[in-house]
């Protein structure tokens, strides 16, 4: 038991592996009412079950989902997320 836990694979592991494509990259902000969501073009996605928490002002690539609406909007269920280079302001 001990031994296949320490090879399973998770499925934000698994996706990234078989190089599935990102959702969404772009800043992560506030979206009223109570979401925090990251602009991507001209959309803006609520971002659900992502973990870690994202701080506002982070540049991110998200992988996952695009769901119906949320409350706050169309959202992202993420599997995973990764900082990246981009600047975003305060």
């Amino acid at each position: 038991m001990v031994l296949s836990a320490s090879v399973a694979v998770t499925g934000a592991e698994a996706a990234k592996k078989k190089g599935a494509a990102p959702v969404a990259a772009g800043c992560v902000k506030p979206v009223a009412p109570l979401c925090i969501g990251v602009s991507s073009g001209k959309n803006t996605y609520a971002l659900l079950n992502a973990n870690p928490w994202i701080p506002p002002n982070t540049g991110v690539t998200v992988w996952g989902k695009v769901t119906g609406n949320s409350p706050c909007g169309p959202a992202i269920e993420v599997s995973t997320w990764k900082k990246n280079n981009l600047k975003c302001g305060a």
